[in-house]
């Protein structure tokens, strides 16, 4: 039995390790040690940065990395305001006060309801999320399932049309 380790040195600390603990990454030899230390780093999010960007639904989650949840909730936003910007346009055009105008005020209402709920969402998730992020505990939360559920199987038909139009070439 040979007890003798072979040693290497870590290309970022300069550190003498044994081979059992060093990873070799595009011909460069790192120490898992440092690795780690490099991957806790990316993961730190200033929290002001954080609050501050979640004051626009959406732009902390971008700043975050989820960026498709960041989007969706930045596109829904602004199209549930152009949505009761219209209602709330058009109300000068209602002459009485028959059934459709009193549907048209409860869409009013819903209009201006769910543009605040958006906002609260992401204000509060941004936050939340930040946490988790930096712990390595987040899970997806029912809008991240439904943002990939839909780009998943979106992706997935372009994809098969596209092995299929290479097959028939």
């Amino acid at each position: 039995m040979n007890n003798e380790t072979n040693y290497k040195i870590c290309d970022i600390c300069g550190n003498l390790v044994d081979t059992n603990n060093i990873v070799n990454i595009n011909e460069n030899e790192f120490c898992k040690s440092c690795i780690e230390r490099k991957l806790i780093k990316k993961n730190k999010f200033n929290p002001l940065t954080t609050f501050a960007l979640s004051l626009i639904p959406g732009f902390a989650h971008i700043y975050l990395g989820k960026k498709k949840k960041g989007r969706f909730l930045l596109y829904s936003f602004i199209i549930n305001l152009l949505f009761t910007f219209i209602l709330i346009i058009s109300i000068e055009f209602w002459d009485g006060f028959d059934l459709l105008f009193y549907l048209y005020l409860i869409t009013l209402l819903a209009s201006l309801i769910s543009p605040c709920i958006i906002y609260l969402y992401s204000l509060f998730d941004a936050n939340f999320s930040r946490k988790y992020i930096e712990d390595n505990t987040y899970k997806e939360d029912f809008v991240d399932k439904l943002i990939n559920k839909k780009l998943k199987s979106k992706n997935k038909k372009y994809l098969e049309e596209k092995i299929i139009d290479k097959r028939l070439q």
